[in-house]
This record gives C-alpha cells, structure tokens and sequence, in this order.
C-alpha cells in the first residue's frame, strides 16, 4: 500500500490560497468562455434570500455578457419577490460532465440583482442575446409578465481551472 505524505494544516490552507490577480486574470477569458457554455454541458443555479435569510436555489438559463448576467424571468415567480426584498444573489455553474483526472469546474458569483419590466430594456436583451447566441424571445406571444433579472457581480471564484484547490478570485468595485 502507498502512503499518502502527511501535510500539516499550514500546507493545506496554503494549498488553498487564491490565485494571484496575473494567473487569474490570465484565465479570466476562459472563465468567461465556460459560463457561456450550453445547459448540456454546465449547469446553471441562480440563489436568491429569503426573507428570513434561507437560500433558495433555482435552474435557470442566464446570459453572460463579460461580467454582467440576465436572465429573464415571469413575473409571479418568487425569486422575484426575494430579490425585491433583497437584491443581493448569487449564480452557481457546474461543469456536467468533467474529463476523467480533471478536477470540476465550477464558478461561483455574488452580485446585486435588480428586476427590470421596462419593455425597451427586454426587447434591446432579446436582440442582444440572439446576436450572441442565436436564443431569441423563446415565447414571444404568451401572456405573461416577462422581467430581466440583470446581475452585477461584486465577487466571482472559479474553481478547477488552475491547479487543485487554486481558486481564480475576481473582485468588483461596489461603488
């Protein structure tokens, strides 16, 4: 049998230290690249807070435009109603299906989230989101109160795009 070297606690926690802002804004396109990605191949989490603080997680599809992420919702649905009550959410992606010996990308944002009903901001979305994606207004003639949940990030950490436990940290000015 092999034996594993034994690392101390310090080893472990430096293991684990973010990447420097160079590495991390080296990979910063590919981190990009993979939120795009379709549903198939990464899954896609919006979680918003509850009043009383729980989290509450939802698959969503969400567009990705440099660091800025919208994803359009129906008016009664009750992340809406959390993020009213408090604009601060988070985005989960997951890597579905990881190369065998690779360790699982994932990517994590926080940001504040407003909710937009103004009709010219959606249609303007709509237009952008099909230029890039070819995904226009999916159901253009349906009765139902579309909102674009637009997302401004204030922290992402991506995870499994450099070495083990070597999170890529990106931070944003909040003010």
């Amino acid at each position: 049998m092999v034996q594993r070297p034994t690392r101390t606690r310090k080893d472990i926690l430096a293991s684990e230290a973010e990447a420097s802002n160079d590495v991390a804004e080296s990979i910063k396109n590919e981190v990009q690249a993979f939120m795009t990605r379709p549903s198939s191949q990464v899954a896609k989490f919006m979680i918003t807070l509850r009043k009383d603080g729980r989290p509450h997680s939802r698959p969503v599809a969400v567009f990705v435009e440099g660091w800025s992420f919208g994803t359009i919702s129906q008016g009664e649905h009750l992340k809406n109603t959390h993020i009213r009550n408090n604009p601060i959410v988070g985005y989960q992606f997951v890597e579905l299906h990881p190369e065998p010996g690779k360790p699982l990308k994932s990517v994590w944002v926080q940001g504040t989230c407003e909710v937009i009903s103004d009709k010219a901001v959606l249609d303007d979305f709509y237009k952008r989101r099909q230029a890039a994606i070819g995904i226009p207004d999916g159901h253009p003639d349906e009765d139902w109160e579309r909102l674009l949940l637009k997302t401004t990030p204030t922290l992402v950490r991506a995870e499994g795009f450099l070495e083990f436990n070597k999170p890529a940290l990106y931070r944003f000015d909040t003010k």
